[in-house]
């Protein structure tokens, strides 16, 4: 959709159209000229398709590098495995199971039925999480040992439906072929991509998987990661079951399965071969695709090609059927780029690409080569499945207990987090003496979480346009250069009779608010924002009101936020460099004082204010309204329709935040700076009870370090709106 916008849009990112009397316009002294149109919608449009450039700019550099990073040792086969091992343990640890071990107890089989030639069983494996593997095994009942195969179906069925084994319906007939044949066929119960639970329509329409991804992805899990995990937990059961071969264990999947079966075939070397349709490509569009695969800093560890070399020298076969969602070009790079690897290793014959399959035909291709590789003898004999079919109520039942059991599992990971977060910081449990250094210790890994926007050496070109000219202030639209490609629109206000320097305010509005929300230019109705930004510079403050991209509809957010993640940071990151490029333009203006300069914020202003201001050390004074809150509830509850558990929006989730960071953290990063927390107790944004619980964990940061004069709590009687009453004083108090 975003593309399209902008394919569409009839602006160039870098030029801005001229609006008569604009053109012509006086401009700030020290400035450009600056000639822009009047319509601020389309100055969104035009920054959006900027901000959209630069983050393609990023991922393709992402490509670029790991590409020259990936250099194996081809000295031998058992040189090249060890020299991958610390991509294996990266690529697990953004899969998010780094810390999840093997199976934590024996299977529990169980059979559902059984003939003179095979058995079909339900196998439940205890993992470390305290939840189970499951998955369908069925198996010959020759007492020879035989080639496994694990079968990953896509998000869109389950094991019982995949081989047809439901009431009504008839076993797969390339299922039967591999009865015939003598495999051990094992199917992951996985989590599909069907909203038929009832915590679904709880949560607004989400399917099973965005719930569970929503949950795990601040806690350090992801969806793609459990289903792996599991998959390895059932490589590791096989192994070791006496009627399998643990030398011919395989997995193929296709679509969503596919993307389980290439990841764990990198992972573990037991398994011999895998067969991967319809999910092999290049990932450079991997921010498009269903977000229960978003994986955090992906391009950065590497593509399907990379993971192909972590299976190399086993067998891997890549296979797309006819109308595959795959281009054609896009794979032949991604294989061109994978095929290197078995050539170096001399082992090209391992990897095979098989294209076009009829889509009737996938489920049957996929298994027989997987078969095939794995040595299984032709078919004999007229082996079948038994005759008894399994329930609907029963598969949905199952189906309803994996999906529960994952869903409390991440749960309780949410509330743990609290005390791990606060076990790893002791914010109130060490001497505030030793503060300084936990506060540089947090600032380090804050940073690495937010990512950078390189703005150094980059000219800031101001260029300006006087818009209004009252007997109180003077109003500019203003230009920035952030960095190359990238601008910075906003409004500034300077009072008339300034002697000397005086003091700034950078003022934040919120989600598709504008600059001229906050300052009154061309308002005709009241916001919530009471154009506070003029009533500062009433009050003798410079003002900057910055265009912050954070506009309906929610997808042009959502993508801007999973193509930084993708590149290791967060959207943020983009405001902080916007923010920085801001304060650079007020501490070069002749009449403000560099030292004098804050950050007021209203609802995604006052998000921006608390994750950029820890990273803005220039700014001596914060604001925050309308957004401080226990953000462990506030992006994980269901209870209350402000949650963003049950809100579109992905902006908010960030990898194993809470872990890290909540509203506490990032307000005791930005100390001894001033910070003030502005509430309104009837706003709908948050909750009387969130916000209470948050304040009284800064409260007791705030005394423990003997800073009660520096964190104010100004709360009125109010909705979601800047008050500016107790703020202002805050400000005068700093800045003044």
């Amino acid at each position: 959709m975003i593309e399209r916008l902008f394919a569409c849009a009839a602006i160039a990112s870098l030029t801005w159209n001229a609006s008569g009397a604009g053109a012509a316009a006086d401009c700030l002294p020290g400035t450009e000229p600056l000639a822009l149109t009047s319509e601020v919608a389309e100055i969104v449009q035009i920054q959006l398709k900027q901000t959209f450039g630069y983050l393609q700019g990023r991922i393709a550099a992402a490509e670029e590098a790991y590409q020259k990073t990936w250099l194996p040792d081809y000295s031998s086969q058992a040189a090249y495995h060890l020299s991958l091992e610390g991509n294996r343990r990266q690529c697990r640890a953004m899969l998010g199971i780094e810390d999840m071990g093997p199976p934590s107890g024996p299977a529990r089989v169980e059979k559902l039925s059984a003939d003179k030639s095979c058995r079909v069983e339900r196998v439940a494996l205890p993992l470390a999480d305290g939840t189970l593997a499951r998955g369908l095994v069925l198996a010959s009942n020759s007492p020879a040992r035989t080639a496994a195969m694990i079968l990953c179906p896509d998000a869109n069925t389950w094991p019982e439906h995949f081989l047809g084994l439901m009431e009504g319906e008839s076993p797969a007939p390339w299922l039967t072929q591999l009865m015939r044949r003598g495999a051990v066929v094992y199917v992951p119960q996985s989590i599909e991509r069907i909203a038929d639970h009832p915590y679904c329509t709880v949560t607004r329409g989400k399917d099973r998987r965005m719930v569970l991804y929503r949950l795990g992805y601040p806690v350090g899990r992801t969806m793609a990661g459990l289903d792996v995990y599991e998959t390895l937990a059932a490589v590791e059961y096989l192994s070791h079951r006496g009627d399998v071969d643990p030398e011919r264990i395989g997995v193929a999947g296709i679509g969503q399965g596919g993307m389980t079966a290439l990841y764990a075939a990198g992972l573990d070397c037991r398994v011999r071969a895998a067969v991967v349709a319809d999910y092999f490509d290049r990932r450079d569009r991997c921010w498009a695709e269903p977000v229960d695969r978003r994986l955090p800093s992906q391009l950065l560890l590497g593509g399907d090609a990379e993971l192909a070399a972590l299976v190399a020298p086993r067998s891997l076969c890549v296979v797309t059927s006819q109308g595959s969602p795959i281009a054609a070009t896009s794979l032949a790079g991604e294989v061109a780029r994978a095929r290197q690897y078995y050539e170096k290793l001399h082992c090209q014959s391992e990897f095979a690409v098989l294209t076009d399959v009829p889509q009737a035909e996938l489920e049957a291709k996929v298994t027989s080569l997987l078969a095939d590789k794995l040595a299984l003898p032709p078919p004999g004999g007229e082996g079948g499945i038994p005759e008894r079919r399994i329930s609907k109520a029963e598969v949905q039942s199952v189906r309803n207990r994996h999906f529960e059991e994952r869903l409390q599992a991440l749960r309780q990971r949410i509330t743990d987090s609290e005390a791990r977060r606060q076990a790893r910081w002791k914010l109130t449990g060490r001497p505030a003496h030793e503060f300084p250094t936990v506060q540089k210790q947090m600032l380090d890994e804050y940073r690495r979480m937010v990512g950078e926007v390189a703005t150094s050496g980059v000219p800031l070109r101001p260029r300006s346009a006087l818009a209004l000219a009252t007997p109180k202030y003077r109003a500019y639209r203003v230009l920035l250069d952030v960095t190359q490609g990238l601008e910075v629109y906003g409004n500034l206000l300077v009072p008339e009779g300034i002697r000397g320097r005086t003091a700034a305010v950078v003022c934040q509005h919120g989600l598709s608010g504008t600059p001229e929300m906050i300052t009154g230019l061309g308002q005709k109705e009241d916001t919530p924002y009471h154009e506070f930004g003029r009533r500062l510079a009433e009050r003798g403050y410079v003002v900057f009101a910055p265009l912050v991209l954070h506009y309906h509809p929610v997808e042009w957010t959502n993508q801007q936020a999973r193509m930084a993640d993708a590149v290791g940071m967060m959207r943020v990151a983009l405001a902080v460099a916007q923010t920085r490029r801001v304060v650079d333009f007020l501490q070069g203006l002749p009449f403000v004082d560099p030292t004098r300069i804050g950050y007021y914020g209203l609802s995604y202003g006052g998000y921006s204010a608390l994750w950029i201001s820890p990273l803005e050390d220039r700014l001596a004074a914060v604001v925050v309204s309308g957004h401080f809150n226990d953000w462990r509830s506030k992006i994980t509850s269901d209870a209350t329709t402000t949650s963003y558990l049950l809100h579109p929006d992905e902006d908010f989730y960030t990898w194993d935040v809470l872990h890290r960071f909540t509203h506490v953290e990032l307000v005791a990063m930005v100390a001894p700076r001033g910070v003030c927390i502005e509430y309104g107790v009837r706003d709908a944004i948050t909750t009387p009870e969130w916000t209470a619980r948050a304040w009284k964990q800064l409260a007791a940061v705030r005394d423990h370090l003997g800073l009660s004069d520096r964190i104010v709590l100004a709360q009125f009687d109010g909705v979601h709106e800047v008050h500016g009453e107790e703020s202002f004083a805050f400000l005068d108090r700093f800045l003044r």
